[in-house]
């Protein structure tokens, strides 16, 4: 990473075209921000499309309430993807300070992401594991159900791996933008 944005500022005080690992680093991120649209799409599909089914097919108060949350998650993730976004999908130039720059709010998009998906995580595993126990657990006392259970401990595993790897991203997109910074200012 640190030569590649050595080179990067190597080239960009010497001629105005962008470097080719630059542009091609821009490319690729945007290849990546249409995949998450993509995987966006089908979770909306899937998962939304799912829940609405099980409440046309069981139309209880609980099934509604399950379908009004997801849909809720799922509009506040469109909501955040949609504004986060805006203004990153390609370069408004073909010059160097502009896939720099957009580099560099892409890079800020994410950090924000990263934020935006450890809350909203929280907040759909609260009303997950809530709804389960309210309306299809046994019942037993909630301290048991949320330790006890091999589900359970499966959920607060996958958890632990999910923050891990958030923590660890940030990191990583703190040191990126710490250099596209560092880049721009040269």
């Amino acid at each position: 990473m640190d030569t590649e944005l050595e080179t990067w500022r190597r080239e960009w005080q010497s001629e105005t075209a962008v470097a080719p690992d630059l542009r091609r680093r821009v490319e690729r991120q945007s290849r990546w921000l249409k995949i998450g649209i993509a995987a966006d799409i089908l979770v909306t599909v899937v998962i939304g499309g799912g829940v609405i089914a099980l409440a046309a097919r069981e139309p209880q108060a609980h099934t509604l309430l399950l379908a009004a949350a997801t849909w809720t998650f799922i509009a506040a993730a469109w909501t955040f993807r949609l504004t986060i976004t805006r203004g990153l999908w390609s370069p408004s130039a073909t010059d160097t300070a502009t896939f720099v720059n957009l580099s560099i709010g892409r890079c800020r998009a994410q950090l924000k992401a990263t934020l935006f998906g450890a809350g909203l995580y929280v907040c759909e595993l609260a009303f997950c594991l809530g709804w389960i126990y309210r309306y299809s657990a046994p019942r037993a006392p909630l301290g048991n159900w949320l330790f006890g259970s091999i589900f359970n401990c499966l959920v607060w595993v996958f958890s632990l791996a999910f923050f891990i790897f958030l923590a660890w991203y940030r990191r990583r997109k703190r040191a990126e933008l710490a250099w596209l910074l560092s880049l721009r200012e040269s």
